[in-house]
Order: structure tokens, then sequence, then C-alpha cells
């Protein structure tokens, strides 16, 4: 089992306010993403990588006592999405992949989970999303994305906007699994989608469903929280 760190991403929203990437913020004394890596020790994890691209020096350099992390250089990370990172991970990486936003928190349990799967593509869904969003102080209908899950835990939609709020049980927590046989029909299909330098990962995830690629998802309700803007960062120092 691989894991792919996405950090390739401009952050300009937050970058123009703090002056650096969204995963250096500091959540208790930490960086985002030292607190990730943290997660991790103990593990059965063969290889962590990440994918770089805005600021990449000075991501290195927050992490350049971690000697054994392979990055990974993004050279369209200002034209392209990040589920061309994600791609990228993919063509380079012959194993299965816990691939992993990092302007996220969440508890090293979840990581647990996913890699004592090995036999599909897996997708956390957080399930206690509507206090996390009323932490965040978001307009649910405009900031969250709809999501259904099948009586089986298989998903059945995602990334199109919500029109009852009351159907919606669960959220994209910015973490999917994608084991190794799965890889050259998802690479297949990325390459023989129109359009595919601007289509978001729930998009690409949506497409996957409709094309038949089975994806499993896996309830999570602890801890979880995502640093979208600057707003999201300072309410979330404020309850800390």
């Amino acid at each position: 089992m691989n894991i792919v760190f996405l950090a390739a991403g401009k952050s300009s929203r937050i970058f123009k306010k703090l002056g650096k990437p969204k995963c250096l913020l500091k959540i208790n004394n930490k960086s985002i993403i030292m607190n990730l890596l943290k997660n991790l020790k103990g593990l059965k994890i063969k290889k962590i990588n990440i994918v770089v691209g805005f600021k990449s020096a000075l991501i290195k350099k927050e992490l350049k006592s971690n000697e054994n992390i392979n990055f990974i250089y993004n050279k369209y990370y200002k034209s392209r999405e990040m589920l061309y990172s994600l791609i990228l991970a993919l063509k380079k990486i012959n194993d299965d992949i816990i691939f992993s936003y990092t302007d996220v928190i969440y508890d090293r349990s979840i990581i647990k989970k996913l890699i004592s799967k090995n036999k599909n593509i897996y997708l956390p869904v957080l399930k206690n999303w509507k206090k996390v969003w009323i932490k965040r102080k978001k307009k649910i209908k405009l900031d969250a994305e709809d999501l259904q899950v099948d009586k089986n835990d298989n998903l059945k939609t995602i990334g199109k906007k919500i029109s009852n709020i009351a159907n919606v049980k669960y959220q994209f927590m910015g973490l999917v699994m994608i084991n190794k046989e799965n890889r050259k029909k998802i690479i297949d299909l990325y390459n023989s989608t129109k359009n595919n330098k601007k289509i978001h990962l729930t998009q690409f995830l949506d497409l996957m469903v409709k094309e038949n690629i089975n994806i499993k998802c896996l309830k999570y309700f602890k801890n979880w929280y995502e640093f979208d803007d600057i707003n999201d960062y300072l309410n979330y120092k404020k309850k800390l």
C-alpha cells in the first residue's frame, strides 16, 4: 500500500492572506501536512508520496527531516484541477494507493481501515458532516455537494448541487483508496474524457460510477475538518 498526498494546488485564497500553501497552516503547533504524516506512524504504508506544484520548495523545506518521502512534481498545477495530480500518481505507482487531500484533518482510524481494504475502490464518507459545516459557518447548499449511497454502501452519485439537504446523509472527505487492479481502467477513462483538464475529482468519481466502476463507501463519524479558505482556519482556531 502506498499513500499519496495531493499538495500541488495554488491555495490562492489562503496564500494571499498568510503567505503559505494550505497544507502548511499550523494546527496545534504543527502544519497540516505534518499532522497527516503523524497519522501514519506504525501503519503498514510501503511508501509516502506527495504531489507538489505550487510553492513546492516551501513544502519540501517543511518536510526535509522526512527522508523517506517521494515527491512527484505536477508541472501543470496552474492550469489543471487536483484530479490531474491523482492521475499523475496513478501512472507512476503500480500499487494499491490511498489518496488524501492536504487541506483536511482526520483521525488515523480511517487510514487503518483503508489499509485493510485491497479488493475494490473505497471512498470514506463523513456522516456527521452538518455539524462540521455549522462549525465552518458555511452555507450548505452553496458549499456542500450531493452524495448518495445505496443500501449496500455503493456510491450512487456525487458532485452535483444539493436540492434537498435532508436527503444528503454524507459528504466527501478528500480521501479515496484505489486498488491497483483498477489503475488502467481509471487512467483510460480519464484519457477518454473530454475537457478532463477542468473536471473536478468528485465529478470524475461520479463519471466512474456511470461507467460501472464500483466504489464502496466507508462511513466515518470521527474528527474531520476542511480548510478551504481563511475563514475555515480562523473558525477552527476559535474552537481549539
